[in-house]
């Protein structure tokens, strides 16, 4: 090369290299999501890095929306009139930081749970510091202080943007003698997950901790981290006294009430405090999930509920409301807080008069706080895309207090303040608390009187309207009170007065042997849980496994692990949530969970598919109300013996209703019916699930790219999974494909999915034909590559809004696929095909591209798609390689290509296409030849030759040398050039 040229070329590389350089430090420094401070943990050192590639999700809004592109990464941002005042919105996503977490391997990433050894668990160390802690501390001493947790938000969540103005926060975690590895990592996932600029502080207070590690050891650990800071208070105050020694403290616009045994998750501050902002007099709270006590997984609570109380004082929750299930991601209104985590702006919470300081140690805190908010003219909401885990000890280890019984004296102290005449209802149910004296209440009515507060009967009738109907004020009697007898024993559930946790079993009948004592009689209450009479305590099943124990745990009202049913006529007590019923071993006189006879418990509805050897029924749960689906099959034994098909069928939903992954469609149970002599009925139990892809499209089409890439993702996880369970689909296609209203997909029906080992190829036709590999369509061997193309066509189909290979015929489907891909070269056309490539040498070049059929805006889908659309079978990736493809990595983009702009999508949207020019005269294939292919096909599907393959094809076999007379070449000129017209001719097309 010249020397010219070099120099040259090395002047236009420099001043390319100034250019990138500018434009990384003015979107670093505008970008408030990676404004974060370096955090050095002493566990694992990670220092963030100080650029991230970021491609934000694009989602449909009413407002105005700007979308900044570069050759790195696409910002997207929107403007939003609220109140007449015009707001700027981000992405607050932090991609860099999720992207280098998704990443992490070790014990607890990911929030997986950390079972212990045999030995772990029996080892002193073990048992003491659970004795200390209520949870096996033990465990939390193996995982990292910044491990990684999962983004368990709705799928929404992850595309909303939030106002470019948020308040800063002051984070206050009241402590005592907690254990030092879990309260570092409760600090650590806030100083890796929240936006440094609207972290003001996080404000330890040590409420007079005796233990050692507490003091010098948390001072040096305190002082490695940024805005971190210890408040110690040198004698014991409890809860309520020590955070508001914090809020006195604290800098920040908002405070953050915190346990000092949390995780925050992925950008769970920004839609925390959004409402704040919009509202001082708003309060919010996260959706709580669960750190789970005995292995520290991080997992979901459930979908949501709302807080509430009953008429003993013990905090309860309501169901959401039909708008709240509605709208999953948006902040609905909450009667009452769990009273752990909560965030409320710093002058709504003092002209609120902060916590009553007459309240002791812990408890009603939540009740006079939710109240007066309401109340006293503000709001309390919860915000489902804020989510924070805690752990829910097993027990209170920490003791200490000499206040007597404050727990009744805090119950009465709201009561008198604030409940007006719905007090005497609590009288009612708590007698004692009649003579209880509330302390000087003064204050406290005052304040009331001041801020002109509304009176309770305001708040059950406006907020907690449904309230009563859960929890009513006055008791209902139960639905059947007695013993729990043993059909076939003289053997009663005895509960013998035990605790909560207690499991129980089986003795003698008190009636039948008198004199003896114990704990007999029981009450089938209104609210269908199961309770010794008198008592607050319930049965609870804490497992869905077969011979689960069942405990006593705290009645919640709330059914879940806590509903059982009588069904009268089977004489079963079914636990609605497992389908288990209550069942015992009269040798060990345990009592547990086992398997029902359940053939009566589901009634057949209307037929939503049907098989060649069965139908599939929308059905219902006769005890529960739940819809399900139901695949029934019906073997007929005969002189030849079952159907293997059948059997195999079987077998494999079986196997994949164990593989445990939300994008498999949930096999709940199975259970067989002997109809006759000769017949079997079997019945598969699943999940029901709202439409399929199909329909799916159909609603939504166009999707956003940000839809394609998450069903695209889910889908290859879907396929990965049962790959690597060594399960081949081999019929991908929408009407197989489910997705739930929350976004999630979910693949289904396995009739013709096959188990296969590594060297295994198929020869039998399969797969619906628009979504057929080349090499079935060619007659060729195939192995699992097949489904990976089927993905491929549902990619395209999704960003198309139709099929995308769509055929009357296997050869005219052969023609569009080479008319769109290309013909493959000669080392890419299977050998052992009987149908030579000589046939569709007319098509050696494609009439239409994918970038002119399809405008996917990030040009990385291109990439996936074509690489799926391999004609030779080991050029398309495994669904485990496609799911590191760069389309899924959002740093990664710049990678590939540049492809269509917004403004070039804009315009092929915007115009009306001309479907009138292009008739179907302009399109034909000639008819003889498609009969020779279909000849040729027939012969050779007609043997099936189970593992090996038959080539029928042959050098000197002149029939299989066709051609084929498509007359491109007159349409050719005809092919329009703009990317509307492109697609309408195609779509329109003859097929």
């Amino acid at each position: 090369m010249p020397v010219r040229f070099r120099r040259k070329r090395v002047l236009i590389i420099c001043v390319i290299s100034i250019f990138i350089n500018i434009y990384l430090i003015k979107n670093y420094s505008e970008n408030p999501a990676n404004n974060r401070d370096d955090i050095s943990n002493t566990d694992i050192k990670i220092k963030n890095k100080r650029f991230v590639d970021k491609i934000v999700h694009e989602t449909t809004t009413a407002t105005t929306t700007t979308t900044t592109q570069s050759p790195f990464r696409t910002v997207r941002e929107e403007i939003v009139e609220i109140d007449g005042k015009k707001l700027r919105k981000i992405d607050w996503h932090d991609y860099e930081l999720i992207d280098r977490e998704s990443a992490r391997k070790g014990l607890g990433e990911g929030g997986t749970g950390v079972e212990p050894s045999v030995q772990e668990r029996n080892s002193p160390e073990f048992k003491r510091l659970y004795g200390e802690h209520g949870f096996h501390a033990f465990i939390s001493n193996n995982i990292s202080l910044d491990r990684s947790v999962k983004d368990i938000r709705h799928l929404d969540c992850k595309f909303k943007l939030y106002l470019a103005e948020l308040s800063t926060v002051s984070i206050i975690i009241p402590t005592h003698d907690e254990h030092l590895p879990t309260l570092l990592r409760s600090i650590h996932s806030i100083l890796n997950r929240t936006p440094a600029k609207l972290l003001e502080e996080i404000i330890i207070v040590d409420d007079a901790s005796g233990k050692e590690e507490l003091k010098a050891a948390l001072d040096t650990q305190v002082a490695n981290l940024t805005k971190t800071r210890i408040i110690r208070l040198h004698k014991r105050e409890g809860l309520i006294r020590t955070r508001l020694a914090g809020a006195r403290e604290a800098k920040g616009e908002i405070l953050i009430f915190f346990d000092s045994h949390i995780e925050v998750n992925i950008n769970w501050l920004p839609p925390l405090i959004e409402p704040i902002v919009l509202n001082y007099k708003t309060s919010v709270c996260p959706f709580i999930d669960i750190i789970k006590w005995e292995n520290f997984a991080y997992i979901a609570q459930d979908d949501g509920a709302r807080g509430a109380f009953d008429w003993s004082m013990y905090y309860r929750r309501l169901p959401l409301l039909t708008e709240n299930v509605q709208k999953p991601t948006e902040p609905f209104d909450n009667p009452v807080m769990a009273g752990g985590l909560f965030a409320i702006s710093k002058k709504w919470f003092w002209e609120l008069g902060g916590y009553d300081e007459g309240l002791d140690v812990w408890g009603g805190e939540q009740y006079e706080m939710s109240f007066k908010i309401w109340q006293c003219g503000g709001r309390l909401v919860d915000a489902p895309c804020s989510r924070v885990g805690h752990i829910y000890r097993q027990f209170n280890p920490h003791g200490g207090f000499s206040f007597g019984d404050y727990l009744s004296r805090n119950h009465k102290r709201v009561a008198v303040v604030w409940m007006d005449e719905y007090a005497e209802y609590v009288y009612k149910r708590n007698g004692h608390m009649r003579t209880v004296n509330p302390g000087n209440v003064k204050k406290q009515l005052e304040l009331r009187k001041k801020l002109e507060c509304k009176p309770f009967k305001w708040f059950m009738e406006n907020v907690a309207f449904d309230l009563p109907r859960y929890y009513p004020p006055v008791p209902l009697p139960p639905y059947a009170t007695g013993e729990i007898r043993s059909m076939n024993n003289s053997l009663c559930i005895d509960t013998k007065h035990a605790n909560e946790h207690a499991t129980f079993g089986l003795d003698l009948c008190l009636r039948d042997h008198q004199g003896r004592s114990g704990e007999q009689d029981f009450e089938l209450g209104w609210r269908q849980d199961i309770r010794p009479k008198g008592r607050e305590l319930c049965f609870d099943v804490p497992q869905r496994s077969k011979r689960t124990s069942i405990v006593l745990f705290a009645c919640h009202g709330m059914r879940g692990n806590q509903h059982f049913v009588y069904d009268i006529n089977n004489y079963h007590i079914l636990h609605v949530a497992t389908r288990l019923c209550l069942d015992c071993d009269l040798e060990s006189r345990q009592v547990f969970m086992e398997q029902c006879n359940t053939k009566n418990v589901y009634e057949l509805g209307e037929i939503i598919g049907q098989g060649a050897y069965g139908c599939v029924f929308k059905s219902r749960n006769v005890t529960t109300n739940e819809t399900v689906a139901i695949k029934k099959m019906t073997i007929l034994r005969t002189g030849d013996g079952l159907p293997t098909s059948v059997i195999r069928e079987g077998a494999l939903l079986k196997r994949v209703g164990k593989v445990d992954n939300d994008n498999l469609i949930k096999l709940k149970e199975v259970f067989n019916e002997q109809a006759s002599v000769d017949r079997q009925n079997i019945y598969f139990i699943f999940e029901y699930v709202e439409r399929d892809l199909e329909r799916y499209l159909k609603m939504h089409s166009p999707l956003d790219i940000n839809r394609i890439r998450n069903l695209t993702q889910q889908l290859l996880t879907a396929v990965s999974v049962l790959h690597s369970h060594s399960i081949f689909h081999r019929d991908i296609k929408p009407q197989n494909i489910l997705v739930t209203n929350n976004g999630i997909l979910k693949l289904a029906d396995f009739g013709l999915a096959r188990e296969y080992h590594e060297h295994k190829v198929f020869t039998t036709v399969v797969v619906t034909m628009w979504y057929r590999a080349p090499e079935i369509l060619l007659s060729s061997p195939y192995c699992t590559s097949a489904d990976m193309w089927s993905v491929g066509c549902i990619l395209g189909e999704m960003a198309l809004g139709r099929p995308l290979f769509a055929a009357k015929s296997e050869s005219r489907q052969l023609r569009r696929i080479i008319l769109l891909m290309g013909l493959p070269n000669e080392d890419e056309w299977p050998q052992d095909s009987p149908i030579r490539r000589e046939a569709f040498e007319n098509y050696s070049q494609p009439i239409i591209t994918l970038e002119r059929l399809i405008r996917f805006e990030d040009s990385c889908a291109f990439e996936l798609l074509r690489s799926l659309l391999s004609f030779k079978q080991s050029l398309r990736p495994t669904a485990i390689r496609a799911l590191e493809h760069n389309f899924f990595r959002r740093t990664d983009h710049t990678l590939c290509t540049v492809t269509w702009s917004s403004a070039d999508i804009a315009e092929a949207t915007a115009a009306v296409p001309n479907l009138d020019a292009y008739t179907d005269g302009d399109f034909k294939f000639n008819n003889d030849d498609d009969q020779k292919i279909e000849n040729i096909r027939s012969r050779t599907n007609s043997i099936d030759a189970g593992y090996y393959y038959q080539s029928w094809s042959s050098p000197d076999d002149g029939q299989h040398m066709l051609t084929i007379d498509s007359h491109i070449s007159s349409v050719g000129g005809d092919v329009p050039q703009s990317p509307i017209d492109i697609v309408s001719w195609w779509l329109d097309s003859p097929q």
